[in-house]
């Protein structure tokens, strides 16, 4: 993905290998886009790269889902 490999490289000395850092960026860099950039950025991937965007993003609301289940196993019985 173009995108991706451009903020890389921008911030490659930045990155420590801390997941915490590449959150930080990455959620900072697409606060800044407009809804249009976005789309600007989706449009610019090919079809394995947006598959892996979505299954990615839904795999992970998925485990939230089931970790916030797992923290109320009670509120499922009502």
């Amino acid at each position: 993905m173009r995108f991706v490999d451009e903020l890389y490289a921008l911030y490659r000395g930045h990155f420590n290998g801390d997941e915490e850092d590449i959150v930080a960026i990455v959620v900072g860099i697409l606060e800044e886009q407009t809804r249009m950039d976005l789309y600007r950025i989706i449009d610019g991937m090919d079809d394995e790269e947006l598959f892996h965007m979505l299954a990615t993003y839904m795999i992970e609301v998925m485990k939230r889902k089931v970790a916030m289940d797992d923290e109320r196993p009670g509120m499922l019985l009502q």
